[in-house]
């Protein structure tokens, strides 16, 4: 008999999401996230003596006095995303999809349902999750925001990506000066803009140093030239305004004579929309700049080398999210039909071959989240701590209370400079391996537009391209992971950190790890740059396997019972993969 189809899972996403919830509860430290983020409760403290009814006073409402009341607040803000995005987007996405977009005469029109959910979910006050409250955000640590966009990524990549754009302009943050972003982010958040980055050029995708698009100092402001490709939401969402925070050149040729504007849409004309494999109900515009305005975002000449470069974990750690939530939906919706689709008289989930690409998927995004979660706390580490001594007041507030000293602080930049590439390179990849298995769950009536698996088959195809391909990734986490097994690496002290809090000896991950160091040793070996840079990719694979079975052994450590018992069986199963493919690299690298 044949299935109707039937629409996407709905409810709360994060209430369906056992693992997530095991991570929220058990796994984070929440004690020490909430040192690091709120340094001494400072916001609460500013709000307690703040003028009541005055603007700090409403920004400053929502900042917690203690860590039970952070959690709490951390909470609601899952459950509101899990809520918004499992009960208004999810219905709307294959719909989405189907209907596209239309572009005629330098107007791009979209279907009037996605412009409402993007209204809707700003209307929720949960939009600006990656900025400050002092400017009006909802003032959180990475890891929550990671958590939160995997629910969101779950419903549709399109919808996210356009209502939650704002913040990428979370890097105005970090390189903008105070009075430009008291100026800005406000109105960005309050006026529903959404947001692009304006890097990629027709003719330069990763190879930012050569960027064309110039910018001109005249008659006391900035004019900026040039064309900007891959540039999404450019076109603002119908009536919604965009954004463009767009790299120019203002020097000579080279990193350094890129300088990074905000540009608004207005001022920018759409040439074009890209017609995709996937996310059709997403504008992906060629702009085109001639003599726009633009407001220069911090100094003349960091644009690449300061700016764009300092952005990239936030960028890697987005995408992160989006594949552990494409997969999550994949996973969920071959296990629904597994569980309804009636063959030889039982339901295909029992089938021992079904029933075992289910479990391999489960396993594999157990281990992609884990990875999500540390790579994001790694950034957590060093990255208030910077924005702290950055808008401090006075000398006292440039001290982290209770956080790590100066040290400690670079390195953790360091760790997440190779935690950061190796989650987006591994998520996207096991991303688009678990859609795969999900599509194959469903035989015949996943290869059809009938079901949601074809949608996201498509979409998932795009997370090891943007952002920086797999190939980038890898060559960005390549130096970090060599050097940083070195006797005093911080890698390697990472990874003794990680076998520190197993609760006990593990014979199989100590031999990975011996695996590991002799991949890493026969590749320092190798004998010229070209032939490292065909084997990079087998000792970065052999880092993030590594890495993931250490995180899933830790996690088992802090649960009891038959919850304990389920995970180590879930690490041991994930161990054994990554026993065979590190073994796997190391005849690669023998045979180099």
């Amino acid at each position: 008999m044949r299935l109707h189809r039937c629409p996407m899972i709905q409810g709360n996403y994060f209430a369906d999401n056992g693992d997530l919830q095991l991570h929220f509860d058990t796994l984070v430290d929440w004690d020490e996230v909430v040192s690091l983020y709120e340094n001494g409760f400072t916001d609460a403290a500013a709000f307690d003596a703040a003028e009541p009814g005055g603007m700090q006073a409403e920004r400053l409402s929502m900042a917690p006095h203690s860590v039970s009341e952070a959690v709490e607040y951390y909470r609601q803000i899952l459950e509101g995303f899990g809520e918004f995005w499992g009960n208004e987007a999810a219905p709307l996405a294959q719909s989405m999809d189907q209907l596209g977009l239309k572009f005629e005469s330098g107007k791009v029109t979209h279907p009037q349902p996605f412009v409402d959910v993007v209204k809707k979910f700003h209307e929720t006050g949960l939009h600006p999750i990656a900025f400050l409250r002092r400017f009006g955000g909802l003032g959180v640590p990475h890891v929550l925001k990671a958590m939160a966009f995997e629910l969101a990524y779950r419903a549709d990549t399109s919808m996210t990506i356009a209502a939650a754009s704002v913040n990428l302009a979370g890097i105005l943050e970090m390189y903008a000066s105070e009075e430009l972003c008291e100026e800005w982010i406000p109105k960005l958040i309050e006026g529903g803009y959404v947001v692009t980055m304006g890097l990629s050029e027709p003719d330069f995708g990763s190879d930012l140093p050569s960027v064309r698009t110039k910018a001109e100092f005249v008659d006391g402001r900035w004019l900026l030239t040039g064309t900007k490709r891959f540039q999404t939401v450019a076109s603002g969402i119908n009536e919604i305004p965009s954004v463009l925070l767009a790299l120019a050149r203002t020097g000579d040729a080279g990193a350094r004579g890129l300088s990074f504007f905000l540009v608004e849409g207005k001022d920018v004309q759409i040439s074009g929309i890209e017609k995709k494999l996937g996310l059709k109900a997403s504008a992906t515009c060629e702009v085109v700049l001639e003599q726009s305005p633009g407001i220069l975002i911090g100094e003349k000449g960091y644009g690449l080398s300061r700016y764009v470069i300092g952005m990239l974990n936030g960028a890697r750690l987005s995408v992160a999210s989006q594949g552990t939530g494409i997969a999550m939906a994949a996973f969920k919706e071959a296990q629904k039909y597994a569980s309804e689709r009636i063959q030889f008289g039982r339901p295909i989930a029992e089938l021992p071959a079904v029933a075992r690409m289910l479990r391999r998927m489960d396993v594999e995004i157990k281990a992609m989240r884990c990875l999500m979660v540390e790579a994001a706390l790694s950034v957590d580490r060093y990255h208030w701590a910077e924005l702290r001594t950055r808008f401090a007041t006075k000398p006292g507030d440039r001290e982290q209370k209770g956080g790590p000293g100066e040290t400690d602080t670079r390195k953790w930049e360091k760790i997440a400079s190779i935690l950061t590439p190796i989650s987006k390179y591994y998520i996207s990849e096991s991303c688009n391996a678990v859609v795969y298995e999900g599509l194959q769950v469903l035989g015949g009536a996943g290869y059809t537009e009938e079901y949601d698996l074809a949608r996201l088959y498509r979409d998932a195809r795009i997370t090891n391209i943007y952002d920086g391909t797999t190939q980038i990734q890898v060559n960005a986490a390549i130096g970090g992971v060599v050097a940083g097994v070195s006797a005093k690496g911080h890698l390697r002290e990472y990874i003794d950190e990680q076998f520190t809090a197993l609760s006990s000896e593990n014979e199989r991950l100590t031999a990975m790890r011996q695996t590991f160091e002799d991949i890493v040793a026969l590749y320092k070996d190798l004998p010229d740059a070209d032939t490292k840079g065909r084997y990079a990719f087998e000792v970065v694979q052999s880092a993030a396997r590594l890495l993931c079975s250490l995180f899933l052994e830790k996690t088992a450590g802090k649960l009891t019972g038959e919850a304990r018992e389920e995970r180590l069986q879930i690490a041991g199963e994930y161990q054994t993969d990554s026993e065979a493919i590190l073994a796997g690299n190391r005849i690669k690298l023998e045979r180099a």
